[in-house]
């Protein structure tokens, strides 16, 4: 599965990152808004790391 035709898997370790990159103090929740059993796999493999 892509999103905007990248990979699943790299999109997730992106997205991931990208807000564990920033300080909580910035963030106050982050929903990733997930379509598929797919996607869901992706991002719940790399926030699990």
């Amino acid at each position: 599965m892509v999103a905007y035709h990248w990979p699943m898997d790299d999109a997730a370790h992106i997205a991931v990152g990208a807000v564990r990159d920033e300080s909580p103090a910035m963030i106050g929740e982050v929903r990733f808004v997930l379509f598929d059993a797919a996607a869901y796999d992706a991002f719940s493999s790399d926030l699990a790391r």
